[in-house]
Parts: C-alpha cells; structure tokens; sequence
C-alpha cells in the first residue's frame, strides 16, 4: 500500500513539474523577461531598461539587493492596489480626491542625479544585508505627480493642475520618487535634506505599517514603545504634547493613534540632528516627564540591536 501511494504521489509530482516548466517557458518566451528573478516578488521587469552608463548601476543594484530601479513603468506597475485603484470610484461625497497619478516618468537627464541622492541619502544608512531584505520590490522614479480626484458629476476621473507631489509616495510593492526632471539637477540642499528626511521616514513607516494591513510586517513595531504614553488622554495642548510623550496629536487636541505617533518620531528623527532634538523634543524643560525621551530611546535601540541601523544618522546627517 505504502508503494502505490509513493507511486502515485511520485507520478503527480512529475506532471505538475512539467506543467509548471512549460508554463514558466511560454511565460518567458512571451515576455522577454531577464533571468534574475526578484525573491520580493513574482513580478519581473526586463533590466537594463537602456544603455546610458546609468543603467549599469541599476542593474547591479538589482544584482545585489534584489530591487527593480524603474525609470520607464506602466500605470499599472504604479497604481496596483492603491486604495483607489482607479478601476473602482469611491462612493459619496462630490469630487472626492482619490490619489496620486503620474503625468511623466522620470526624465533621463536626471536619473544619474537621483541615484547619487539614493546612494547618499538613501543607501547608505543600512547595512546590505537590511538594504537585500527590505528594499522594496520596486523603486520608481518618476517625474511630475498630481493628485487626481473622481468627479461624481461626470462620472471621470480628473487631475487638476495644481499642488503637484514633491515628497516619496509609497505602494504595495514600490516606493515612487516624484520631480526627477531637469530641476532635480540642481536641486538645493535643503530640498533634498527634506526628501531625505521624507523618504528614510516613509521606508521605514513602509516596514511597519504595510499598505495593506493584511499583510505581515516585515519589521514588528517595538512593543515597548507604545506602552509609554497614554492613548486615550484628550484636551493636550500643542505646548505640552511632549509633557506626555507626543510628537504629534490628533485633531481636537487629542492623543494620537498608535500609528500616528510612530510616524511622528521616525519623521524628527530622520528630519532634526541629535543636538537639534536635544534643544527642544527632549530637553527637560518640555519633556517633564521625560517620556518623550523614553520613546525616542526606545525606537533608536530598537533599530540598532535587531538591524544594525542607527537611524539617528539619517537626521544627523545634514550635509
């Protein structure tokens, strides 16, 4: 009896390796697609996208964190599971504002800029076996980004020209840099410290807090560190927002959500220098109660003793 199962189990096993090998095959044939195949994800993309001496770059980092850097990327690739999504619009009120669009992708002149802005405000702060883990599947560089919004009268999709994008905006599977045109060139340095501070808070917000919350962190939120402040307190001041370990409140003067005041950390650290904190969120004058530097220690050693990230450089570094 035991042979027959082994038997038959043995012939199931050789007709689904030949189905799938067949279909893997068509698939590859079909598309064009490179032989390395991301580990994040099923999704391929054909690299080098061109043969500027850019694209040797993009295709090592593929090579050795298993990300896609895309200049040239569909709708689709951009747009996959937002809320909006486009194909389903939202109910309710008129003119309800939906989400980002891309207008144009990136602009070849400033792709080699961007990647030195990746390397140097990006990159660099983790270690490569974080950066092969956790970078996301895809990084798209994009060019100008509006918000668009679902016109209830006409039943359309419009995006109005105005307030275009100009910090990271992140997907499922992506994190999409706006403005890589002509202007990121020459771009200042308070700009890109800004998207610095935005990008490295938005990665890491990213590891935490999934678009979907379905799915699994990839990096669990510190326990500890919201066991710290009292999340139902109300009628807190913005002057003493500290007093109780915030960095940030809700509207109505109220505490803010769990995710809310983690964000709120990871954006003055990855913004303000260690003195810069020091002089106002964690000096004793406004943290009485020194709960605020609680959490900020908390969050900081987190980082440093399960990933070998300090992500106080990232704010440190403001050159």
């Amino acid at each position: 009896m035991h042979a027959l199962n082994n038997t038959f189990t043995k012939l199931v096993f050789g007709v689904t390796t030949i189905i799938c090998s067949t279909v893997m095959m068509l698939s590859c044939n079909k598309d064009n697609n490179p032989t390395q195949v991301s580990e994040k994800s099923a999704t391929r993309y054909q690299l080098p996208q061109g043969n500027a001496s850019f694209d040797a770059e993009i295709l090592n980092v593929f090579q050795k964190y298993d990300s896609y850097i895309l200049y040239k990327f569909s709708d689709i690739d951009f747009n996959y599971q937002f809320g909006f999504n486009l194909a389903n619009p939202p109910v309710g009120s008129m003119n309800a504002t939906v989400g980002p669009v891309v207008m144009r992708g990136g602009d070849s002149i400033a792709i080699q800029s961007a990647l030195d802005f990746m390397n140097t405000y990006w990159f660099s702060f983790y270690p490569d076996d974080f950066k092969k883990k956790y970078l996301p599947q895809k990084i798209l560089l994009a060019g100008l980004i509006y918000t668009t919004r679902y016109n209830g009268t006409t039943k359309i999709y419009d995006t109005p020209r105005v307030n275009p994008y100009t910090i990271p905006i992140e997907g499922v599977d992506h994190i999409t840099l706006p403005k890589i045109d002509t202007a990121f060139n020459s771009y200042p340095l308070a700009s890109k410290l800004l998207l610095k501070a935005k990008l490295n808070s938005l990665f890491l917000k990213h590891l935490m807090y999934p678009v979907i919350n379905t799915i699994p962190a990839p990096v669990p939120v510190p326990a500890e560190f919201f066991k710290v402040s009292d999340y139902s307190l109300g009628g807190i001041t913005s002057a003493l927002k500290y007093k109780y370990g915030f960095d940030t409140l809700s509207p109505a003067s109220r505490a803010p959500t769990p995710i809310l005041d983690m964000v709120g950390f990871l954006d003055s650290i990855c913004a303000k220098s260690k003195s810069q904190l020091d002089a106002y969120m964690l000096n004793p004058n406004v943290d009485v109660l020194g709960l605020t530097r609680r959490k900020y220690e908390l969050l900081v050693n987190y980082f440093k003793t399960n990933y070998n990230v300090d992500i106080q450089a990232i704010g440190n570094k403001q050159d």
